[in-house]
């Protein structure tokens, strides 16, 4: 009896802990761990269970969130993880998530946001082609454990798909990224647009990937695309050319904001 109200004593102090801090000023509290933290908050206000702040600062170089709201969610605690949802802006563009802690590392769910294929090439510099479009993001869970990738779920589209010099356009094009064993693997395809393209990517959890599909003209009549796909190579009989390109991802870039 006595090791019974022992625990529930403990668990009532911890219960309380947790609701005085939550509820503490964030400024307050900010001021305190500024210096531990992966990212500089401006302008705050509310509390540490829900508050917001004008502007907030992470990464090298550091990359600039506007209208940062977030709320924690206690609940998540009984499971061992520590969430949060978010939504800030960035690029002048709405992004949401559950941000979250759990043993293996930094994860984040229900990822929805929009980004400038201009803006996209700022963290791969690799496809700095002077791309055009937009992407939009859909993830049921990114997860990382230090620089390395956990795991990935969810879907990119490249809508308005193009290159900004010629004014070049590609139509729409969707990437779908799945998680099993560990093994991250993603299908690309064609929504719509003058180009077919099918193909898989490989994605290690470094970072690294390796695409494999293939490019065909749907639209007979861009002779454009006709002449660009001439620097891939040699088609096939049905007119299909094959492509393969490998690479490093930037999840240094993700990990450091993630601290």
């Amino acid at each position: 009896m006595k090791k019974k109200r022992f625990l529930y004593g403990a668990l009532a102090l911890v219960s309380y802990l947790i609701f005085v801090v939550a509820l503490t000023p964030a400024d307050r509290l900010y001021g305190l761990v500024k210096d531990k933290l992966p990212l500089a908050l401006y302008q705050l206000d509310g509390s540490v269970w829900q508050g917001r702040a004008a502007v907030a600062t992470a990464g090298n170089p550091p990359q600039r969130l506007e209208s940062l709201k977030w709320e924690l969610q206690p609940a998540a605690l009984l499971l061992g993880r520590a969430e949060a949802a978010v939504s800030f802006k960035y690029d002048s563009r709405n992004v949401a998530a559950v941000v979250g802690r759990d043993p293996g590392g930094l994860f984040l769910r229900e990822l929805k946001g929009s980004l400038a294929a201009k803006t996209m090439e700022t963290f791969a510099p690799q496809l700095a082609f002077g791309l055009s479009g937009l992407f939009q993001i859909d993830f049921e869970e990114v997860a990382l454990d230090g620089a390395q990738l956990r795991s990935a779920e969810g879907t990119i589209r490249w809508r308005d798909a193009g290159i900004e010099l010629n004014n070049t356009s590609f139509g729409n094009f969707e990437l779908v990224l799945t998680t099993t064993d560990g093994v991250i693997n993603g299908a690309v395809r064609d929504i719509d647009g003058p180009l077919k393209v099918n193909g898989t990517l490989q994605l290690q959890p470094s970072g690294e990937y390796l695409f494999a599909g293939t490019v065909a003209l749907r639209d007979q009549q861009r002779n454009d695309l006709r002449q660009g796909l001439r620097f891939v190579g040699k088609p096939d009989s049905k007119g299909a050319y094959t492509v393969k390109h490998q690479g490093q991802l930037p999840i240094e870039k993700l990990a450091a904001i993630a601290g």
